[in-house]
């Protein structure tokens, strides 16, 4: 003997509801929740993102000022005493300076390698013991760092480099 189907619904399964029914009745009582989780997780996000952001700018204009120091003191060995092809004409005697004397084109080499940055640099070339060959020769700049994004206060740093 064959049994009817029974009129129970735990024998024929769940009852299925349409997806966006199940998904509104859960979001009832969760509004706000995603704007306060963003209220408390942003800052902190921005905060590193700018952050690592000055510390790319800081590292680029480290080693700008390093590489352009080094440029200067490669032009100051190159063009030292006995340089062919002195704007005044010959190249000067052993043992006496060189075309430039003050040493401004080796700055004026210096700031012009130093690329990107915006700042003014404050250049030094020294020779010991004066500007000609077998002559030791020092380039030093110095450039201050300023934050781009003033997110925390920071101080300007001061960047020197030695070549």
């Amino acid at each position: 003997m064959e049994v009817p189907p029974s009129s129970d619904r735990s024998v024929r399964g769940p009852v299925r509801r349409p997806l966006f029914k199940t998904l509104r009745r859960h979001g009832k009582h969760e509004d706000g929740q995603a704007m306060v989780e963003f209220a408390l997780v942003a800052p902190m996000f921005f905060l590193v993102l700018f952050g690592i952001i000055e510390a790319g700018r800081f590292i680029f204009y480290y080693e700008t000022l390093n590489n352009a120091t080094r440029e200067g003191a490669r032009y100051a060995i190159v063009n030292g005493a006995n340089t062919i092809g002195c704007s005044t004409g010959s190249p000067a005697e052993p043992g006496t300076t060189s075309c430039n004397p003050s040493g401004s084109d080796v700055e004026a080499r210096v700031r012009s390698a130093a690329f990107g940055v915006l700042d003014p640099i404050t250049v030094q070339a020294t020779w010991d013991p004066h500007n000609g060959r077998g002559s030791t020769v020092r380039v030093w700049a110095e450039f201050t760092y300023r934050p781009l994004v003033p997110i925390v206060p920071l101080p300007p740093i001061t960047i020197n480099a030695e070549s």
